[in-house]
Protein backbone atom coordinates (compact mmCIF):
# COMPACT_ATOMS: atom_id res chain seq x y z
CA UNK A 1 0.00 0.00 0.00
CA UNK A 2 0.74 3.65 -0.55
CA UNK A 3 2.14 5.75 2.09
CA UNK A 4 0.22 9.06 2.92
CA UNK A 5 1.87 10.01 5.86
CA UNK A 6 2.84 13.37 3.96
CA UNK A 7 -1.02 13.48 3.43
CA UNK A 8 -2.01 13.33 6.54
CA UNK A 9 -2.24 17.06 8.07
CA UNK A 10 -4.83 17.27 5.33
CA UNK A 11 -8.11 15.16 6.94
CA UNK A 12 -10.42 17.33 4.58
CA UNK A 13 -9.58 18.10 1.10
CA UNK A 14 -11.56 20.61 -1.05
CA UNK A 15 -11.13 20.40 -4.94
CA UNK A 16 -12.06 23.49 -7.53
CA UNK A 17 -12.50 21.90 -10.83
CA UNK A 18 -12.83 18.21 -9.76
CA UNK A 19 -14.73 17.37 -12.71
CA UNK A 20 -11.57 17.35 -14.72
CA UNK A 21 -9.40 14.41 -16.04
CA UNK A 22 -6.71 14.44 -13.62
CA UNK A 23 -8.89 16.31 -10.79
CA UNK A 24 -11.18 13.70 -10.81
CA UNK A 25 -8.78 10.87 -10.82
CA UNK A 26 -6.75 12.54 -7.30
CA UNK A 27 -10.36 12.91 -5.76
CA UNK A 28 -11.03 9.11 -6.43
CA UNK A 29 -7.37 8.12 -4.52
CA UNK A 30 -7.69 10.93 -1.93
CA UNK A 31 -11.22 9.20 -0.83
CA UNK A 32 -9.78 5.24 -1.05
CA UNK A 33 -7.01 6.33 1.03
CA UNK A 34 -9.58 7.61 3.97
CA UNK A 35 -9.51 11.28 3.46
CA UNK A 36 -13.05 13.42 3.53
CA UNK A 37 -13.19 14.94 -0.16
CA UNK A 38 -15.67 17.28 -1.39
CA UNK A 39 -15.90 19.47 -4.82
CA UNK A 40 -17.13 21.72 -6.45
CA UNK A 41 -17.32 22.38 -11.12
CA UNK A 42 -18.67 24.72 -12.98
CA UNK A 43 -20.59 22.04 -15.31
CA UNK A 44 -21.91 18.89 -14.46
CA UNK A 45 -20.72 15.66 -15.89
CA UNK A 46 -20.01 12.09 -16.13
CA UNK A 47 -17.14 12.16 -14.29
CA UNK A 48 -18.95 14.51 -11.33
CA UNK A 49 -21.48 11.44 -11.21
CA UNK A 50 -18.86 8.83 -10.76
CA UNK A 51 -17.29 10.55 -7.67
CA UNK A 52 -20.83 11.09 -6.19
CA UNK A 53 -21.37 7.45 -6.73
CA UNK A 54 -18.14 6.89 -5.22
CA UNK A 55 -19.51 8.97 -1.58
CA UNK A 56 -17.62 12.56 -2.74
CA UNK A 57 -19.43 15.66 -1.76
CA UNK A 58 -19.86 17.46 -5.28
CA UNK A 59 -21.44 21.20 -5.74
CA UNK A 60 -21.92 22.18 -9.38
CA UNK A 61 -21.25 25.70 -9.40
CA UNK A 62 -20.06 27.71 -5.95
CA UNK A 63 -19.75 26.49 -2.22
CA UNK A 64 -18.55 28.67 0.33
CA UNK A 65 -19.33 26.44 3.33
CA UNK A 66 -17.57 23.25 2.05
CA UNK A 67 -14.26 25.29 2.06
CA UNK A 68 -14.84 26.97 5.40
CA UNK A 69 -14.20 23.06 6.47
CA UNK A 70 -11.31 22.43 4.43
CA UNK A 71 -7.23 21.94 5.77
CA UNK A 72 -6.34 22.54 2.15
CA UNK A 73 -7.67 23.62 -1.62
CA UNK A 74 -6.64 22.01 -4.24
CA UNK A 75 -7.34 23.54 -7.49
CA UNK A 76 -6.98 23.15 -11.58
CA UNK A 77 -5.11 25.57 -13.45
CA UNK A 78 -8.28 26.71 -15.41
CA UNK A 79 -9.30 28.07 -12.05
CA UNK A 80 -8.40 31.84 -11.86
CA UNK A 81 -7.22 33.45 -8.07
CA UNK A 82 -10.28 35.61 -8.04
CA UNK A 83 -12.96 32.55 -7.89
CA UNK A 84 -15.11 33.14 -5.20
CA UNK A 85 -13.90 29.94 -3.16
CA UNK A 86 -10.40 30.59 -3.69
CA UNK A 87 -10.74 34.05 -2.43
CA UNK A 88 -12.88 32.74 0.71
CA UNK A 89 -10.14 30.29 1.05
CA UNK A 90 -7.56 33.29 1.16
CA UNK A 91 -9.62 35.08 3.52
CA UNK A 92 -9.70 32.55 5.85
CA UNK A 93 -5.61 31.63 5.58
CA UNK A 94 -6.38 27.80 4.08
CA UNK A 95 -3.77 26.73 2.42
CA UNK A 96 -4.36 26.25 -1.59
CA UNK A 97 -2.24 24.22 -4.01
CA UNK A 98 -2.59 23.95 -8.10
CA UNK A 99 -3.34 20.75 -9.13
CA UNK A 100 0.37 19.69 -10.27
CA UNK A 101 1.79 20.22 -7.19
CA UNK A 102 -1.03 18.23 -5.13
CA UNK A 103 -0.47 15.33 -7.59
CA UNK A 104 3.57 15.59 -7.30
CA UNK A 105 2.73 14.88 -3.38
CA UNK A 106 0.98 11.91 -3.98
CA UNK A 107 3.45 10.54 -6.40
CA UNK A 108 5.54 10.40 -3.42
CA UNK A 109 3.14 8.05 -1.94
CA UNK A 110 3.86 5.89 -4.25
CA UNK A 111 7.21 3.56 -4.31
CA UNK A 112 7.17 2.95 -8.06
CA UNK A 113 5.44 5.80 -10.11
CA UNK A 114 5.68 5.61 -13.77
CA UNK A 115 5.57 8.37 -15.99
CA UNK A 116 4.89 7.78 -19.74
CA UNK A 117 5.91 11.30 -21.69
CA UNK A 118 6.68 12.91 -25.17
CA UNK A 119 5.00 15.21 -27.41
CA UNK A 120 2.91 12.78 -28.57
CA UNK A 121 1.48 9.39 -28.07
CA UNK A 122 0.92 9.89 -24.07
CA UNK A 123 -2.40 8.85 -23.93
CA UNK A 124 -2.46 5.55 -26.11
CA UNK A 125 1.10 4.32 -24.67
CA UNK A 126 -0.22 5.21 -21.00
CA UNK A 127 -2.81 3.09 -21.90
CA UNK A 128 -1.49 0.18 -23.43
CA UNK A 129 0.89 0.09 -20.27
CA UNK A 130 -1.77 0.23 -17.72
CA UNK A 131 -3.57 -3.01 -18.68
CA UNK A 132 -0.70 -4.64 -19.41
CA UNK A 133 -0.14 -4.15 -15.39
CA UNK A 134 -3.76 -5.05 -14.59
CA UNK A 135 -3.61 -7.56 -17.04
CA UNK A 136 -0.09 -9.05 -15.02
CA UNK A 137 -2.44 -8.27 -11.51
CA UNK A 138 -0.16 -5.71 -9.98
CA UNK A 139 -3.11 -3.57 -9.49
CA UNK A 140 -1.81 -0.35 -10.19
CA UNK A 141 -3.07 3.49 -9.41
CA UNK A 142 -3.64 4.70 -12.85
CA UNK A 143 -4.08 8.73 -14.13
CA UNK A 144 -4.85 8.69 -18.15
CA UNK A 145 -6.17 11.71 -19.88
CA UNK A 146 -8.79 9.58 -21.76
CA UNK A 147 -11.47 7.37 -20.73
CA UNK A 148 -10.69 3.52 -20.63
CA UNK A 149 -13.92 1.36 -20.92
CA UNK A 150 -11.49 -1.43 -18.71
CA UNK A 151 -11.41 0.86 -15.66
CA UNK A 152 -14.93 2.63 -16.47
CA UNK A 153 -13.14 6.20 -16.63
CA UNK A 154 -9.81 7.94 -16.99
CA UNK A 155 -8.11 6.51 -13.61
CA UNK A 156 -8.44 3.38 -11.64
CA UNK A 157 -7.59 2.78 -7.75
CA UNK A 158 -5.66 0.58 -7.47
CA UNK A 159 -3.71 -1.34 -3.80
CA UNK A 160 -0.42 -1.53 -4.56
CA UNK A 161 2.63 0.81 -5.07
CA UNK A 162 2.59 1.30 -8.52
CA UNK A 163 0.90 4.40 -9.73
CA UNK A 164 0.73 4.71 -13.64
CA UNK A 165 0.63 8.60 -14.82
CA UNK A 166 0.23 10.41 -18.06
CA UNK A 167 3.02 12.92 -17.45
CA UNK A 168 2.53 16.53 -19.55
CA UNK A 169 5.36 19.00 -20.21
CA UNK A 170 2.58 21.71 -20.23
CA UNK A 171 4.15 24.81 -18.38
CA UNK A 172 7.06 21.85 -16.86
CA UNK A 173 4.27 20.63 -14.52
CA UNK A 174 5.99 17.02 -14.80
CA UNK A 175 8.95 18.58 -12.77
CA UNK A 176 6.43 18.10 -9.92
CA UNK A 177 6.32 14.79 -10.00
CA UNK A 178 8.35 11.76 -8.30
CA UNK A 179 9.23 9.15 -10.79
CA UNK A 180 11.08 6.04 -10.54
CA UNK A 181 10.58 4.91 -14.20
CA UNK A 182 9.94 7.35 -17.49
CA UNK A 183 9.37 6.24 -20.87
CA UNK A 184 10.38 9.24 -23.15
CA UNK A 185 8.32 9.14 -26.41
CA UNK A 186 9.47 11.69 -28.36
CA UNK A 187 10.62 15.58 -27.89
CA UNK A 188 9.18 17.53 -30.65
CA UNK A 189 8.20 21.38 -31.09
CA UNK A 190 4.74 22.09 -29.02
CA UNK A 191 3.70 24.34 -26.28
CA UNK A 192 5.20 27.54 -27.60
CA UNK A 193 3.15 29.50 -25.71
CA UNK A 194 5.08 28.61 -22.75
CA UNK A 195 8.20 27.32 -24.43
CA UNK A 196 8.96 30.05 -25.94
CA UNK A 197 12.01 27.70 -28.20
CA UNK A 198 13.00 23.92 -28.53
CA UNK A 199 15.92 24.44 -26.26
CA UNK A 200 13.68 25.46 -23.33
CA UNK A 201 11.44 22.06 -24.47
CA UNK A 202 14.53 20.16 -24.36
CA UNK A 203 15.92 21.66 -21.16
CA UNK A 204 12.92 20.83 -19.81
CA UNK A 205 13.00 17.12 -20.40
CA UNK A 206 16.50 17.34 -19.45
CA UNK A 207 15.04 18.80 -16.14
CA UNK A 208 12.67 15.83 -15.84
CA UNK A 209 15.04 12.96 -16.11
CA UNK A 210 17.36 14.37 -13.43
CA UNK A 211 14.39 13.64 -11.00
CA UNK A 212 15.20 9.45 -11.28
CA UNK A 213 16.74 7.77 -8.78
CA UNK A 214 19.82 5.56 -9.17
CA UNK A 215 17.35 2.51 -8.69
CA UNK A 216 15.25 4.10 -11.62
CA UNK A 217 14.05 3.10 -14.92
CA UNK A 218 14.30 5.57 -18.20
CA UNK A 219 13.50 4.45 -21.88
CA UNK A 220 13.89 6.87 -23.90
CA UNK A 221 12.92 6.49 -28.25
CA UNK A 222 16.23 5.72 -29.35
CA UNK A 223 14.67 7.34 -33.44
CA UNK A 224 14.46 10.82 -31.94
CA UNK A 225 17.71 12.33 -31.64
CA UNK A 226 16.89 14.20 -28.66
CA UNK A 227 15.82 11.18 -26.29
CA UNK A 228 19.30 9.99 -27.42
CA UNK A 229 21.07 12.65 -25.35
CA UNK A 230 18.96 12.23 -22.61
CA UNK A 231 20.27 8.75 -20.31
CA UNK A 232 23.63 10.88 -19.76
CA UNK A 233 22.03 13.44 -17.09
CA UNK A 234 21.05 10.22 -15.20
CA UNK A 235 22.25 7.61 -13.02
CA UNK A 236 19.56 5.35 -13.51
CA UNK A 237 19.14 2.35 -15.63
CA UNK A 238 18.29 3.87 -19.62
CA UNK A 239 16.98 1.49 -22.34
CA UNK A 240 16.59 2.68 -25.69
CA UNK A 241 13.95 1.58 -28.62
CA UNK A 242 13.47 2.57 -32.41
CA UNK A 243 12.84 1.28 -35.48
CA UNK A 244 15.57 3.10 -37.63
CA UNK A 245 17.68 2.92 -34.98
CA UNK A 246 19.07 -0.80 -34.89
CA UNK A 247 21.86 -0.29 -32.06
CA UNK A 248 18.73 0.52 -29.56
CA UNK A 249 17.97 -2.16 -27.05
CA UNK A 250 14.73 -3.10 -28.42
CA UNK A 251 13.95 -2.87 -32.25
CA UNK A 252 11.52 -3.41 -34.90
CA UNK A 253 12.87 -5.07 -38.18
CA UNK A 254 10.65 -6.53 -41.36
CA UNK A 255 7.90 -4.48 -41.14
CA UNK A 256 4.67 -5.13 -43.10
CA UNK A 257 1.52 -3.85 -43.22
CA UNK A 258 -2.07 -5.70 -44.33
CA UNK A 259 -4.43 -4.32 -46.29
CA UNK A 260 -6.19 -2.43 -43.07
CA UNK A 261 -2.49 -0.14 -42.32
CA UNK A 262 -1.92 -2.61 -39.19
CA UNK A 263 1.61 -3.39 -38.94
CA UNK A 264 3.12 -6.30 -38.38
CA UNK A 265 7.11 -6.70 -37.65
CA UNK A 266 9.72 -8.78 -35.43
CA UNK A 267 10.96 -7.70 -32.53
CA UNK A 268 14.53 -7.67 -31.32
CA UNK A 269 15.91 -7.53 -27.45
CA UNK A 270 19.64 -6.75 -26.88
CA UNK A 271 19.93 -8.10 -30.15
CA UNK A 272 18.32 -11.77 -29.78
CA UNK A 273 14.98 -12.11 -31.68
CA UNK A 274 12.29 -11.48 -29.21
CA UNK A 275 9.22 -12.48 -30.97
CA UNK A 276 7.22 -11.34 -34.37
CA UNK A 277 4.28 -8.88 -33.31
CA UNK A 278 1.34 -8.20 -34.80
CA UNK A 279 -0.72 -4.69 -33.96
CA UNK A 280 -4.26 -4.04 -34.34
CA UNK A 281 -4.11 -0.42 -34.62
CA UNK A 282 -2.41 1.17 -37.77
CA UNK A 283 0.13 3.29 -37.88
CA UNK A 284 4.09 3.41 -37.88
CA UNK A 285 4.28 5.64 -34.59
CA UNK A 286 2.35 2.47 -32.79
CA UNK A 287 5.01 0.53 -33.26
CA UNK A 288 7.22 2.69 -31.42
CA UNK A 289 4.39 2.62 -29.08
CA UNK A 290 4.59 -0.85 -28.60
CA UNK A 291 8.17 -1.35 -28.57
CA UNK A 292 8.02 1.46 -25.68
CA UNK A 293 5.62 -0.90 -24.04
CA UNK A 294 7.09 -3.74 -24.28
CA UNK A 295 10.82 -2.90 -23.23
CA UNK A 296 8.69 -1.46 -19.84
CA UNK A 297 6.63 -4.47 -19.66
CA UNK A 298 9.84 -6.80 -20.13
CA UNK A 299 11.53 -5.01 -17.30
CA UNK A 300 8.94 -5.60 -15.29
CA UNK A 301 9.01 -9.31 -15.55
CA UNK A 302 5.76 -8.75 -17.24
CA UNK A 303 4.76 -12.48 -19.37
CA UNK A 304 4.16 -12.29 -23.04
CA UNK A 305 0.62 -14.16 -22.22
CA UNK A 306 -0.53 -11.05 -19.68
CA UNK A 307 0.20 -8.90 -22.62
CA UNK A 308 -1.73 -10.42 -25.19
CA UNK A 309 -4.59 -10.81 -23.45
CA UNK A 310 -4.54 -7.03 -22.17
CA UNK A 311 -4.22 -5.82 -25.74
CA UNK A 312 -7.40 -7.39 -26.28
CA UNK A 313 -9.08 -4.84 -23.54
CA UNK A 314 -6.38 -2.28 -25.44
CA UNK A 315 -8.24 -2.42 -28.64
CA UNK A 316 -11.42 -1.45 -27.16
CA UNK A 317 -10.60 1.03 -24.70
CA UNK A 318 -9.23 2.37 -28.01
CA UNK A 319 -12.87 2.82 -29.77
CA UNK A 320 -13.90 4.80 -26.53
CA UNK A 321 -11.13 6.58 -26.48
CA UNK A 322 -11.37 7.86 -30.59
CA UNK A 323 -15.03 8.10 -29.50
CA UNK A 324 -14.65 10.36 -26.34
CA UNK A 325 -12.47 12.38 -28.00
CA UNK A 326 -14.13 13.18 -31.46
CA UNK A 327 -17.79 12.39 -30.21
CA UNK A 328 -17.86 10.91 -33.69
CA UNK A 329 -19.18 7.73 -32.09
CA UNK A 330 -20.87 6.41 -35.73
CA UNK A 331 -17.94 6.82 -37.37
CA UNK A 332 -15.26 5.09 -34.29
CA UNK A 333 -17.90 2.21 -33.85
CA UNK A 334 -17.49 1.12 -37.89
CA UNK A 335 -13.75 1.31 -37.24
CA UNK A 336 -14.32 -0.79 -34.04
CA UNK A 337 -16.37 -3.69 -35.69
CA UNK A 338 -13.98 -3.64 -39.16
CA UNK A 339 -10.95 -4.05 -36.49
CA UNK A 340 -12.82 -7.01 -34.47
CA UNK A 341 -13.27 -8.69 -37.48
CA UNK A 342 -9.95 -9.37 -37.94
CA UNK A 343 -8.17 -12.20 -36.38
CA UNK A 344 -5.48 -10.51 -34.31
CA UNK A 345 -7.88 -7.92 -32.79
CA UNK A 346 -9.67 -11.25 -31.26
CA UNK A 347 -6.15 -11.61 -29.69
CA UNK A 348 -4.34 -8.43 -28.83
CA UNK A 349 -3.40 -5.07 -30.05
CA UNK A 350 -0.18 -6.65 -30.76
CA UNK A 351 0.16 -10.68 -31.16
CA UNK A 352 2.58 -12.46 -29.81
CA UNK A 353 3.47 -15.44 -32.18
CA UNK A 354 4.79 -19.11 -31.18
CA UNK A 355 7.88 -19.13 -32.93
Amino acid sequence: MPNIDILTKYKNIHMIGIGGVSMSGIAAILKNFGFHVTGSDANDSDSIKLLKDKGIKVTVGHNLEDISKADVVVYSAAIKQDDPEMLEAKKLNIETIERADFLGILTRCFKDTICISGTHGKTTTTSMVSLCFIEALKDPSIQVGAFLKAINGNYKVGNSEHFIIEACEYVESFLKFSPKAEIILNIDNDHLDYFKNFENIKNAFIKYVKLLPPEGLLIVNGDDVNCLELPKYTNAKCLSYGITNKKTDFFAVNITFDDCGFPEFDVYSHNEFFDRIKLNVPGMHNVLNALACIALCTEYGIEKSAIKSALWVFITALYFVISFTTMAWHISWVIFLIGAALESIIKAVFELKAN
